[in-house]
C-alpha cells in the first residue's frame, strides 16, 4: 500500500516547493512518535498522513489515497503551488 503512495510524494515533491516531505518505516522504533500520537488514534490501516505546519499538527489522516485525494488535503492545508 505505501509504495504507490512514495510514488505520489516524490511527484508532488517538485511541484509542492513549500512543502517539506518526508517518510518514516512503520515498524522503526521511531515510527512510536506517529503511531501512538493521540489523533492517529483509531488508525487501523497504513500509510499515516500528518500534516505539520510550524510544528504543530493540521491534519492526521490515514488509508490509501490516490494523487487527486493527496493535493486536495495538501491544498487545502497549505495552499497550491
Amino acid at each position: 500500500m505505501c509504495i504507490p503512495v512514495y510514488g505520489i510524494m516524490e511527484d508532488l515533491e517538485g511541484t509542492y516547493k513549500h512543502i517539506k516531505f518526508a517518510d518514516m518505516e512503520f515498524d522503526n522504533p521511531e515510527s512510536s512518535v506517529i503511531r501512538n500520537a493521540p489523533e492517529c488514534r483509531g488508525f487501523y490501516g497504513i500509510t499515516f498522513y500528518r500534516l505539520l505546519q510550524n510544528g504543530k499538527l493540521v491534519k492526521a489522516t490515514t488509508i490509501f489515497r490516490d494523487e487527486q485525494q493527496i493535493t486536495t488535503i495538501i491544498d487545502a492545508e497549505f495552499g497550491k503551488p
